[in-house]
């Protein structure tokens, strides 16, 4: 759900490669519906599972550890790699846990304006 656009100056691929992470995350590990909505330079992703364990949403995705035992010992690395290219990116990704259940992630892009021309 688009309620408001923004011009957002990014890497369009790792860009793709955080969205695309984020999503294969919240519809393997969630559960529907995977709601994404989209506010201006901020993009919020809910899916409607279990929600994020604690010490994710507490200190963030870390290489090689799910957090989940459910899971088992994993490789975990999806929120890793997404967290790694936001960062490259200057967006703001943060992790928590919707109060009406799920996981809910958010991320905040830099906003910017096109050169002229463009």
């Amino acid at each position: 759900r688009v309620v408001r656009d923004a011009v957002v100056l990014t890497d369009r691929r790792r860009l793709d490669r955080i969205l695309t992470n984020l999503l294969v995350n919240a519809h393997k590990h969630g559960r529907p519906p995977v709601e994404v909505t989209v506010e201006g330079p901020v993009v919020v992703i809910h899916d409607h599972g279990s929600g994020y364990p604690a010490e994710l949403v507490e200190q963030g995705p870390q290489r090689f550890r799910t957090g989940d035992p459910g899971r088992g010992r994993g490789h975990g690395l999806g929120l890793t790699i997404a967290a790694g290219q936001a960062a490259v990116l200057d967006i703001a990704l943060s992790f928590a846990n919707a109060p009406d259940g799920g996981a809910l992630t958010t991320l905040r892009l830099p906003v910017g304006r096109l050169p002229e021309g463009s």
